[in-house]
């Protein structure tokens, strides 16, 4: 869960190509799509509301939207007026109806004592009741099938949607048949300008905003997507592509500033804070489905504390400068230089550029991308219990305000009560991971910090809490496929996911009111809204073994090496781009760049040891300079293990040949040469 409104989806492209004359050296399949609108009917426009449940009409007061209980309009301004529990200067509560809610599996849910109607999800604070609709929002699913396997891959416009909603999908679509489908793979695009089904977007903070008419609604809906998508499959090829845009600046909310810069975002303000949308992937996918035709879908990716990114005119320098903020857009911590002129803010200016840019370098990645040659379909899933620590959210499960959330006790469900009352110390999630063809997809339940998953350059000098070590495994690494992406906020909400050696701002029991900022000066606001301090540890143990292992060689395809990057004067470092940490005080922010450019090659350590001497391990020189003649067969590696011309930040080890990649673990302080000898 989180304050501030942003909505990320990963730069990645699926393209499903039908047709047998496009079926040559490529894998064959059998998919489907469909797109069911989720978007809350408006009053008047559905029939047998289950809502209106006041045959009377007693209860009168006006609707923009269907699936809301009747009330009476004390104050005359148009809209629901609960109070506030904890303000009694607050106008309200109003009188209302309070209704049994028939559930999309046939059962019911007990009145639940509070006014059930539509809130909008997520920041700019709480009582949003929107008052228009901007764009609709969707469920959009995607059926894919090798004649073994077939697996449902589906995307909701939300800001987060819980494991147990997922699994009364999955139970609804079972229950109507099945249609065939193995498992079933859900996640959200992370839209707070949608409504509530976490609880927190509701009219105070003690308080839920969940409409459970509207859950039971969008389960329907998503069912409904799900079944149609395989219902409607025939033969294709797909294809994957992966670009980097150089226009789109990455900006994030929390230390440590690790962007997987194919992902990217929005945020809003006042402006647009009471309309529901599905904020800048509709401008994607209109564009998208104009290029290619069928149903476009986006899937959030690594998006924890990464933040909307600046929209530039034109194309700009990803050599880090320093650590900085700059206004405008929801605001913007950067590493690059943003001093170009940008897309100012709005919805039909920042927004829709931003939407129309993504898809563009969408069609871009498909153009440079390539047919998966096989039609492998694999998957694994494992359900695991995490405490519950942060102690604002097993308040917020006391007062009733997640809803369709379980909680446990020490492995035991415990009962709720029918406001959605429930005190324990444990949740339920899911994760796992997917395979189509050449990518598979890891999952993550939350909001991902990204280097979580995909390392970055820092050292044990460089964590905000050291004494907890690096993050756990090296899940990007562990992959095995040519393409691997991240399924954000895939299967379950926990709010956001990081190491522990990461938590400043965790409020516990044994610090219930923490200091959220760092020794390196920098605010950990985001941190607040985890569910347990080491998530992203716990998450990184429980995915780890489920992933398929590659046949042993004697030289493995992939490899992880303690090593370091070389500059073109010799010495050697952790970061290819140059030395500093970037953190927020007046020291820790500056940053040192390289000379020429990035790093001119790499010394890789063999394996157990972190000594540099001459004749130890093996130097690979990737460019041009005075340290000898380059490997015309390697090449620079990105955060997913693809090729790259040139060193970035983006950069986690090099490639050799086609297949063999070697990633770069920078973290263990190494002992002996610093330089590469003469």
């Amino acid at each position: 869960m989180q304050l501030s409104t942003r909505l990320l989806v990963s730069l990645v492209s699926l393209a499903l190509v039908g047709g047998a004359a496009r079926a040559q050296a490529a894998g064959r399949f059998m998919v489907g799509a469909a797109a069911a609108d989720i978007t809350p009917p408006l009053a008047g426009t559905l029939a047998n509301d289950p809502a209106d449940c006041d045959p009377s009409g007693t209860y009168d007061g006006p609707h923009m939207f269907a699936l809301e209980e009747p009330y009476i309009d004390v104050n005359g301004n148009g809209q629901y007026d609960a109070g506030d529990p904890t303000d009694a200067s607050v106008f309200g509560p109003e009188p209302f109806l309070d209704c049994t809610v028939p559930t999309a599996n046939g059962g019911t849910r007990p009145p639940d004592s509070r006014w059930d109607g539509i809130y909008l999800d997520g920041g700019s604070g709480s009582n949003r009741l929107p008052t228009e609709v901007l764009d609709p929002i969707w469920m959009r699913t995607i059926v894919v099938g090798n004649g073994t396997k077939t697996i449902a891959i589906t995307v909701a416009d939300q800001e987060g949607i819980f494991k147990e909603i997922w699994d009364l999908v999955r139970q609804k679509v079972q229950s109507d048949g099945g249609f065939g489908l193995d498992e079933m793979f859900m996640s959200s695009t992370h839209d707070e300008s949608a409504p509530d089904t976490i609880g927190i977007g509701g009219p105070s903070s003690v308080v839920s905003g969940v409409d459970p008419f509207y859950v039971e609604f969008m389960i329907a809906q998503a069912a409904q997507s799900i079944e149609q998508a395989a219902q409607n499959m025939r033969p294709a090829t797909i294809s994957f592509g992966q670009i980097h845009p150089d226009d789109l600046i990455p900006c994030s909310s929390s230390y440590p500033f690790v962007a997987d810069e194919n992902v990217v975002g929005f945020s809003s303000d006042s402006e647009d804070r009471l309309h529901l949308s599905s904020d800048w992937p509709h401008f994607a996918r209109q564009a998208l489905e104009q290029m290619f035709g069928g149903v476009a879908v986006t899937m959030a990716g690594a998006v924890g504390s990464v933040e909307m990114p600046k929209v530039f005119t034109s194309p700009q320098s990803f050599m880090p400068v320093d650590t900085h903020s700059i206004p405008g857009n929801g605001g913007c911590r950067t590493i690059y230089d943003t001093s170009a002129p940008y897309s100012p803010y709005g919805y039909l200016a920042s927004n829709k550029d931003r939407g129309e840019k993504i898809a563009l370098w969408a069609a871009r990645a498909l153009d440079a991308g390539e047919r998966s040659r096989s039609n492998t379909i694999a998957f694994a899933r494992t359900s695991l219990f995490v405490n519950l620590d942060n102690v604002l959210f097993q308040a917020a499960g006391a007062a009733g305000v997640f809803t369709y959330k379980k909680i446990y006790v020490n492995g035991v469900e415990v009962p709720q009560a029918p406001n959605g009352s429930e005190q324990g110390n444990q949740v339920q999630t899911d994760i796992g991971w997917f395979q189509v063809g050449d990518a598979q997809f890891v999952t993550t339940p939350g909001e991902l910090f990204p280097f979580t998953y995909g390392h970055d350059f820092s050292g044990p000098d460089d964590l905000a809490v050291p004494q907890y070590g690096p993050p756990h495994g090296w899940v990007m690494a562990a992959m095995t496929s040519k393409w691997r992406f991240i399924e954000g906020l895939g299967e379950d909400m926990l709010g956001y996911i990081f190491p522990r050696s990461n938590a400043v701002g965790v409020p516990t029991t044994s610090n219930p009111q923490p200091d959220d900022t760092d020794r390196f000066g920098c605010g950990h606001s985001d941190d607040g809204e985890a569910a347990n301090e080491a998530a992203g540890d716990i998450l990184n143990d429980a995915v780890l073994p489920l992933l398929p292992v590659p046949p042993p060689r004697r030289n493995p395809i992939e490899q992880v090496r303690v090593g370091r990057y070389i500059w073109s004067d010799g010495t050697l470092h952790r970061n290819p781009m140059g030395d500093g940490r970037h953190g927020c005080d007046d020291t820790s922010k500056v940053f040192t760049q390289a000379p020429d450019g990035g790093a001119v090659g790499v010394w890789v350590l063999p394996a157990g040891v972190t000594e540099f001497a001459r004749g130890v391990g093996k130097i690979y020189r990737l460019r041009a300079s005075a340290l000898g003649p380059i490997r015309r067969s390697a090449h620079w590696m990105d955060f997913r293990g693809q090729a790259n011309d040139l060193p970035s930040m983006q950069t986690r080890g090099i490639r050799l040949g086609r297949k063999r990649r070697i990633w770069i673990d920078v973290f263990p302080d190494t002992t002996g040469l610093t330089a590469v000898p003469h």
